[in-house]
C-alpha cells in the first residue's frame, strides 16, 4: 500500500469514532421543542405526568397541594445545547374547564436563541409573531387551547405556555 493512501485511510478510521459521537448529541433546537412538549403535558393535567417526566430525564416532583382543585409541579434537568432548565407547572380544575399553566426557565444559557426560537415558532401547531429586538428573539404565539410566550435574551431562555381547555362532558 503507498505511504500517502496507507496514512489516510489510518486517519478516517481514526476520525470514525468522533463522527459517530456527533450523532448522537441532542440540538439545541430538539432539547427545546421536547422541553416545550414536556410544558405542554404538565400543562394538560393527568395521573402519570410525574412518571412520564422522569423517564424523560427530568428530577420531577408534585407539590403539596393547596386544595383539591389545584396541582402544582416541579421539575429541572439539562437541556443539551442549552442549559439547565427549572419547570414550574400549576393545574387548576374549574366546572368546564381546566387551566393549566407551565414556564421553564434557563438562565445561563449557551447555543444560537434566534435557531431554538425559530424552530418553537416554526411548529404546525402554533401560529402567531415572532420579533427580534436588542439581540433577543421573542415569540407570541397560539394554537388551539393554547397560548406560548417565548424569549433568548440577555436575561436566559424562557417557555411560558398557558392553556385553557374545555371538559368534555361538562
Amino acid at each position: 500500500m503507498r505511504p500517502g493512501l496507507a496514512i489516510a485511510v489510518v486517519l478516517v478510521l481514526a476520525a470514525q469514532p468522533a463522527w459517530a459521537q456527533g450523532k448522537t448529541k441532542t440540538a439545541p433546537s430538539a432539547a427545546a421543542i421536547a422541553a416545550l412538549e414536556m410544558c405542554e403535558a404538565f400543562a394538560g393535567g393527568g395521573d402519570t405526568l410525574v412518571e412520564d417526566a422522569i423517564a424523560a430525564g427530568w428530577d420531577a416532583y408534585e407539590d403539596d397541594a393547596e386544595s383539591p382543585f389545584v396541582r402544582s409541579y416541579s421539575a429541572g434537568r439539562d437541556l443539551p445545547g442549552i442549559g439547565w432548565g427549572d419547570l414550574f407547572s400549576l393545574v387548576e380544575t374549574y366546572p368546564g374547564t381546566v387551566f393549566g399553566y407551565c414556564r421553564i426557565d434557563i438562565a445561563n444559557v449557551r447555543g444560537d436563541g434566534k435557531a431554538v426560537i425559530d424552530a418553537l415558532a416554526g411548529l404546525d401547531r402554533y401560529e402567531g409573531e415572532v420579533v427580534a429586538e436588542d439581540g433577543g428573539h421573542y415569540a407570541s404565539l397560539a394554537g388551539g387551547d393554547s397560548l406560548l410566550l417565548t424569549h433568548w435574551d440577555n436575561m436566559g431562555f424562557v417557555i411560558q405556555l398557558t392553556t385553557l381547555t374545555p371538559v368534555a362532558g361538562e
